[in-house]
């Protein structure tokens, strides 16, 4: 077949991305998936070379992959690679991989390394990477690539002499790595307590690494130590999540608790977050609530409603939503939009509803149908849902992967792909004001 070369992003307007095939591939439409790949659809194609891969039947992936690695793209021998392989090609996985890092790939040297070692030439591995040590990206393939392959001590002479022996940002992350998983644990924190202890060089990085270590090898007196010092942050983080962990929760709690007393950022949210796994939601809506009222964004406030709808307390939610509308002008239009699905999760969908299209008819949100269509969706209206969507999607190119999935869900599987195939919505600048806003034309359905 003669298909286009796959871009490294497709454009989500006229190609069919990865969650829809998910969806079709989830519900057993493979070949749909490989008749789209065939047309050129370039993430049908990888999902259906990891859906045959998975089934142990690498023929078939490599029937789908072969016409994309004719194109000579990167993207596609990436993909090729591991069907080679599993074809008892690897020789020839190893020499297109070559070609495209000698050609200037940067990733490829990565996959190439891979590829090698997984060979038994572990060796020849180390020895691609080595003259590419200064890169960090690089620096962190060797370490993954080495690993139970019995060449720490050679890594380790690497990753002290790399670069002059500064080497790039992750240089005493990846030496720590090596060190701990060879056993060595006090020689990895030593590694980045001397990086910490240089002002010169401290990054944020190097910190959550070390308390991270510390936290898996239960040496929590450390993790005690370090909260009183100017990477409590990330101490006291690490110390209540191994606490957690460990069952230990009222521990964690009283972590949790003390670092919101500092205060220091995101520990409140931290703190209610334990409470509502826990399911001790009053204290958990109570620890939440400052943090929400200072809050310039709408992050704290999603993350929180999912732990509390996951607790049982929906109603707790909406409450909660309500309260935060009021009192902060920051995220209210956040809150505010988050009402309808609450009113949902209630048992009051058909409310949700007569809100969500109040608000459209108002303010002519038309953002606000994908919400519509979850809602009607929810209420076993999935044809409406449908109809909305698909109008809106025609007008605006958005809304095409909720459209897509409801579709695949009603067995329109023609339909699913082809709403990703419409035309792209044709964006202009109104001629009488160039520094306007750009006005979208909608393409016909």
């Amino acid at each position: 077949m003669d298909i286009e070369p796959p871009q490294p992003q497709q454009d989500f307007f006229d190609r069919v991305p990865p969650n829809t095939v998910t969806f079709l591939l989830e519900r057993g439409h493979v070949d749909v998936v490989v008749e789209a790949a065939r047309q050129g659809e370039w993430e049908c194609a990888r999902g259906a070379v990891e859906h045959f891969l998975a089934r142990g039947e690498p023929g078939a992936a490599w029937g789908v992959i072969a016409p994309f690695v004719a194109t000579g793209r990167w993207s596609a021998a990436r993909e090729a690679a591991p069907v080679l392989c599993a074809l008892g090609r690897g020789g020839e996985a190893i020499a297109m991989m070559r070609a495209h890092a000698e050609g200037g790939a940067r990733d490829a040297w990565n996959t190439l390394a891979r590829l090698l070692a997984d060979d038994g030439r572990v060796d020849e591995a180390i020895e691609a990477l080595r003259p590419r040590l200064c890169d960090w990206y690089h620096l962190e393939a060797l370490v993954e690539v080495s690993e139970g392959r019995g060449r720490d001590a050679r890594v380790i002479d690497l990753l002290r002499r790399v670069c002059g022996g500064g080497g790039p940002w992750n240089r005493a992350i990846m030496l720590a790595r090596v060190f701990e998983r060879g056993g060595r644990v006090d020689e990895a924190v030593e590694v980045l307590r001397a990086r910490i202890d240089d002002p010169s060089h401290t990054q944020v990085n190097d910190v959550e690494e070390l308390t991270e270590i510390l936290a898996r090898h239960d040496r929590l007196d450390d993790l005690r130590l370090l909260t009183a010092g100017p990477n409590a942050r990330w101490a006291f983080s690490s110390l209540a999540q191994r606490l957690e962990e460990s069952g230990r929760v009222e521990e964690a709690i009283e972590v949790r608790r003390r670092a919101a007393r500092e205060p220091m950022p995101y520990a409140a949210g931290s703190l209610a977050l334990l409470l509502a796994r826990v399911g001790r939601l009053d204290e958990a809506v109570e620890a939440v609530g400052p943090a929400l009222d200072g809050a310039d964004c709408g992050c704290l406030l999603y993350e929180f409603l999912d732990a509390l709808i996951a607790a049982g307390g929906a109603a707790a939610a909406l409450e909660l939503v309500t309260a935060t509308a009021e009192r902060n002008p920051h995220i209210g239009e956040h809150a505010r939009s988050l009402r309808p699905w609450l009113l949902s999760e209630v048992g009051r969908g058909e409310e949700a509803i007569a809100e969500v299209v109040a608000r459209i008819e108002k303010d002519d949100e038309r953002h606000g149908i994908e919400q519509l269509a979850q809602l009607l969706d929810s209420e076993g209206r999935v044809e409406e849902a449908i109809a909305a969507l698909w109008e809106y999607a025609a007008e605006t190119g958005f809304g095409r992967v909720h459209l897509a999935r409801l579709l695949i869900g009603q067995e329109r599987v023609e339909d699913a792909i082809a709403v990703h195939q419409l035309p792209k919505p044709r964006v202009v600048s109104p001629a009488d004001d160039p520094w306007g806003a750009p006005v979208v034309e909608p393409a016909s359905p």
